[in-house]
């Protein structure tokens, strides 16, 4: 009796990964409308497959591709190899997503227009290119709380209205030389060409908050209304350098 009941314990497990195994994903992703996240163009199961379209809170992120682990799935765990590609850039990383909220991404490399954000967080039409090249990014209920790797912003320009060509910069994660700050992410940030010599720091805080301070001035051959601009931020340094601070909530 024992080795028949092992034998039907046998069989149904064995139905059940077979049936998950051939779960078409078009399944699978329209349960993930109620999140915001949907799928159009489906094609192939739960485990490999591909969608023209996917959209997240209404921000298009463009054709994806995905292999999933199975043997993460013993642990709680949801692992795959994805991969995004846009007609104006793309995005590639493992994802490793928790039950807790947490998602790791490892690996992640991408290239893409401000436009491909959220509209909250471009908001004044300004454009340039995210590239991200991280070893490690981790979201906890998605905001970074731990990352390592560069982040650069190339060519940004705007606001709309009168946009003026603003440079190139980048974050160093986590910031060399930073004294350690309880629950924030510490970033070094300095441009790499422009108008624009910038020196300073990005803070992420767990609550959501975000605090940009340092040291900024203007090259010779920037625009006079920019030097301008500066000399609201105070007197200059020495070395003609002006202090700054942004902080916010998102």
């Amino acid at each position: 009796m024992k080795k028949l009941w092992s034998l039907v314990g046998l069989g149904v497990l064995t139905y059940v990964v077979f049936a998950l195994w051939t779960l078409p994903a078009s399944i699978v992703l329209s349960r993930l409308e109620s999140s915001g996240i949907r799928a159009a163009g489906v094609e192939g199961g739960l485990w490999k497959g591909r969608a023209q379209v996917v959209q997240v809170q209404a921000v298009n992120l463009g054709a994806a591709t995905w292999d999933l682990d199975i043997l993460p799935l013993l642990t709680g765990r949801l692992s795959a190899d994805v991969q995004v590609a846009r007609s104006d850039g793309f995005a590639q990383s493992k994802v490793i997503a928790h039950g807790s909220g947490l998602v790791e991404f490892h690996e992640l490399t991408a290239s893409l227009p401000l436009s491909a954000l959220p509209a909250n967080h471009t908001a004044g039409g300004w454009t340039g290119t995210l590239n991200l090249k991280l070893g490690e990014l981790h979201l906890q209920d998605a905001w970074p709380i731990a990352a390592s790797g560069l982040v650069e912003l190339v060519n940004l320009a705007g606001p709309a209205r009168q946009p003026v060509p603003m440079g190139s910069y980048q974050i160093e994660l986590p910031a060399p030389n930073a004294e350690p700050i309880a629950d924030t992410l510490i970033g070094g940030l300095s441009d790499t060409g422009g108008p624009l010599e910038v020196k300073g720091t990005l803070q992420l805080k767990r609550n959501r908050s975000y605090l940009i301070e340092g040291l900024v001035a203007t090259r010779p051959d920037a625009p006079q209304n920019m030097t301008s601009t500066l000399q609201f931020l105070g007197a200059p340094d020495a070395q003609g350098r002006r202090p700054f601070s942004l902080e916010g909530t998102l």
